[in-house]
């Protein structure tokens, strides 16, 4: 079905070779939550969060998986540029600055400002960048919508919804915190894919 789905959303050479269930998987030196209501891809491997195991039926799947390979496999991808200038970039040019300065007025103390402008750089850059994943993942789901249906993801995502699942809770009543902060609340999914379909039928009248 993934595989399929790769042809319908214009992914050539989608390689996923098996499925894993999973609560976790490795990200750097930590771990990341697999979201109740995405899947994720790790090399070859789809993974579906373990909690969701036989709550869904394949073709209730489709949709989520359907999202998920947009958002990966395309959306995110592309964000690769934003990624560096809104996180590599400011350290860089703030640590040039520094050292600039140091040398310019001849007080090599001044490279001790580094951290304290390290800090406020590193956290808003972090910031702008979780909601522009959330901005790009409720792009996801539109883009899917506009390829294999709005109704379908829609369903399934209003069915997830009331599972009373952990994870969809805490981002629904904005208890997320810093590792859920790239992730709309399925709420905000919901209403993105309805707004949707109100400018659609504004549109048609």
């Amino acid at each position: 079905m993934a595989s399929s789905l790769g042809q319908q959303l214009d992914l050539p050479g989608l390689n996923l070779r098996d499925i894993r269930w999973m609560e976790w998987i490795p990200a750097g030196r930590s771990t990341r939550s697999v979201p109740s209501d995405w899947c994720m891809f790790l090399r070859h491997s789809m993974i579906l969060p373990a909690r969701m195991m036989g709550k869904l039926t394949v073709e209730e799947w489709r949709p989520v998986i359907a999202s998920s390979l947009v958002f990966e496999k395309k959306i995110k991808r592309s964000m690769r540029g934003t990624t560096f200038l809104l996180t590599g970039l400011p350290l860089i040019v703030a640590l040039g600055g520094t050292i600039g300065v140091a040398i310019l007025l001849q007080m090599s103390w001044i490279i001790f400002l580094y951290p304290v402008i390290l800090f406020p750089l590193a956290i808003l850059g972090g910031r702008r960048y979780n909601s522009d994943l959330k901005k790009a993942r409720l792009e996801a789901d539109n883009q899917t919508s506009g390829v294999i249906g709005k109704d379908s993801l829609l369903q399934v995502l209003k069915k997830i919804d009331m599972m009373g699942l952990d994870d969809i809770d805490r981002l629904k009543s904005g208890r997320g915190g810093r590792r859920l902060a790239s992730l709309p609340s399925i709420t905000e999914r919901i209403d993105n894919l309805q707004g949707l379909s109100s400018l659609a039928s504004f549109s048609s009248t």
